[in-house]
């Protein structure tokens, strides 16, 4: 494993992943007290271009595969013809789905309850704007493989970073200077999409300089190739979509606006953390797809190990911080509107699956390189339909209500992360079935430490301020540092991290 270029991927995205979620921090409680119940919205119309994705990814997912596996293995004909086969087909899938997003944007009052402090047009104009975000995302989705077929995610992690500066741009001016409305946070998402696609392509000229899009290079066999194996992925992300894409949708068509916009935004600290594991595992994917190609698998298991101990080492410190000072965060951040206590509950009912989940979520692209996804696609699938039954049944048998929708997702979570996914991916590495459960205790043991470690500062200090809640994050986030250290680190591993940091107190 090349653990320089390991490093800087890794740093370069985290640094993307920082700026995306400082954004998201600033932006909901601002919205919220200009638009009160509304915000929901702007979750409901993702979880729409969620579904469109599930189209999508049939074709996508598999295609940074396939061209990074024909790159590093010289086949640049092979590779073109994937390239310019996805070029067209999203194109033409683009265009099939305008007509369904302007059926949704024009009925929208008829489709969801819409609260009277907020305004119809303006809600209409928020789905329009991200739904054209949607369409060109699809188009230009190709030239994201560049950075990731040469093992270059700091490339991708720029292009991020300068699309963010430009959304926070956009809503600065849009909400300071002008009227509030909605649709200036799809607005600024276009705006945002655009400047990534465009250094994407340019960063494709530089690193695949042989890459070409020609009509000549389409092949119909190629679009189909892909999509017999990617079908399994939309049926992933359907599966997804129904364990807990749907909740905010429920929420506003079976309880109120309001019921949506909480669940919304007790969503938001469990998704950064969720998004900051597929980060971090994304960095090693390219690593692995090349590990695969070469066949290397003494390789591709190193790759594994790593990735799992580094997940650990990072992800448990954000879950152990929410489980421990998660209520006062919320205080602090959007007490004025909304109930802390009633979030901070939502929000761990959302973390739980991750306290599982965070030790393995680089399995998942096991299944993706070695071709193995229609079990994992059938076991998602029927946890999210199982889900969703469940959540409908509660909601009309019980008064659990907004807790029944955040809740259940996480127990079928947790069922099948804990019997299906590392037990099917060691088979499909052919490792012993046990292999990789030690991932998973050593997380619940870091977290765990994590806490314990967190809890008297929680106990013995009262956070009623941002001062404080800082304060006691930066000496809790050090001794929890010092905790993983001992921990999850392996001794060789803590030899050459307490060799860098010599050295830098050296210089």
């Amino acid at each position: 494993m090349n653990k320089k270029r390991v490093a800087i991927n890794m740093t370069a995205q985290l640094l993307a992943f920082a700026v995306n979620m400082l954004l998201g921090f600033i932006l909901v409680p601002v919205i919220d007290s200009m638009i009160p119940n509304a915000y929901g919205f702007t979750d409901i119309a993702n979880k729409f271009v969620q579904a469109a994705q599930i189209v999508v990814s049939a074709l996508n997912t598999m295609a940074s595969r396939f061209i990074t596996i024909h790159i590093h293995r010289n086949d640049r004909e092979e590779a073109n013809q994937y390239f310019s086969s996805v070029f067209f087909a999203n194109v033409l899938m683009a265009v099939v789905f305008m007509v369904p997003a302007l059926f949704v944007v024009v009925y929208l009052g008829h489709i969801f309850q819409v609260p009277p402090e907020a305004s119809l047009p303006d809600i209409q104009m928020l789905f329009f704007f991200i739904f054209v975000n949607f369409l060109i995302s699809i188009m230009t989705s190709v030239f994201g493989v560049a950075p990731y077929s040469k093992d270059r995610l700091e490339l991708s992690s720029i292009a991020t970073i300068l699309g963010e500066v430009v959304r926070l741009a956009v809503l600065f001016v849009s909400y300071f200077f002008f009227r509030p409305y909605l649709w200036y946070v799809g607005c600024a998402s276009v705006a945002s999409t655009v400047i990534q696609a465009a250094a994407n392509l340019i960063f494709t000229r530089r690193l695949l300089p042989d890459m070409e899009v020609k009509r000549s290079y389409f092949r119909w066999s190629k679009v189909k190739e892909l999509v017999s194996l990617g079908a399994w992925n939309s049926v992933t992300r359907l599966g997804q979509l129904l364990l807990d894409g749907l909740s905010t949708s429920i929420a506003n068509i079976m309880i109120s606006a309001a019921a949506m916009t909480t669940i919304s935004i007790s969503t938001q600290v469990p998704t950064v953390i969720s998004n900051l594991m597929g980060t971090i595992a994304g960095v090693f994917n390219p690593q692995m797809t090349i590990a695969y190609a070469k066949e290397d698998k003494e390789q591709l298991l190193e790759i594994i190990a790593s990735a799992d101990r580094i997940m650990i080492f990072i992800i448990s410190i954000p879950i152990a911080f929410m489980t421990v000072f998660g209520k006062a965060f919320f205080q602090l951040w959007i007490g004025k509107t909304q109930d802390p206590g009633q979030l901070y509950i939502l929000a761990m009912l959302n973390v739980g699956t991750l306290f599982v989940s965070a030790s393995i979520q680089v399995l998942y692209h096991v299944f993706l390189i070695t071709k193995r996804v229609k079990l994992n696609s059938v076991v998602i699938l029927a946890s999210g339909i199982l889900t969703t039954a469940t959540v409908f049944l509660l909601l009309e048998t019980t008064k659990l209500g907004i807790y029944a929708i955040a809740g259940v997702s996480t127990f079928y979570g947790i069922l099948r992360n804990l019997v299906f996914t590392p037990i099917y991916a060691a088979r499909c590495l052919k490792v012993k079935w046990y292999t990789f459960y030690g991932d998973i205790l050593l997380g619940l043991m870091s977290i765990g430490a994590i806490c314990l470690t967190a809890l008297p500062f929680q106990l013995l200090i009262e956070i009623d301020g941002w001062v404080k809640l800082f304060a006691v994050g930066i000496v809790a986030g050090f001794l929890a540092l010092m905790v993983n250290f001992f921990i999850v680190l392996r001794g060789n591993e803590r030899r050459m991290v307490v060799e860098m940091v010599r050295k830098k107190l050296r210089r």
